[in-house]
């Protein structure tokens, strides 16, 4: 099974469901997902009162992603990488 991410559409729809009181395997159905998908979802990005932002669900998501990828290098204007352009 292959795995792909939830679009900015799918947190909508979700938001929207949760918000008009559907029940999750409801909203699964409507965007194709499995209900554990969207439960995960939900209790991963609720805030203190229990309400889903898709918008907020959508910036964590971006957070998590670029808090686990590794640092670059070579970056411009470092030591490292003023060595390198020089040798060229």
């Amino acid at each position: 099974m292959s795995y792909s991410e939830l679009s900015v559409e799918e947190r909508a729809t979700i938001q929207i469901g949760h918000a008009q009181g559907l029940s999750l395997r409801r909203i699964a159905s409507l965007i194709d997902r499995s209900p554990s998908t969207i439960s995960r979802e939900v209790r991963r990005n609720r805030d203190a009162c229990g309400h889903y932002s898709a918008r907020t669900a959508q910036r964590r998501m971006q957070a998590r992603r670029q808090a686990c990828r590794p640092t670059r290098k070579l970056v411009p204007g470092t030591e490292r990488f003023d060595l390198i352009v020089h040798m060229l």
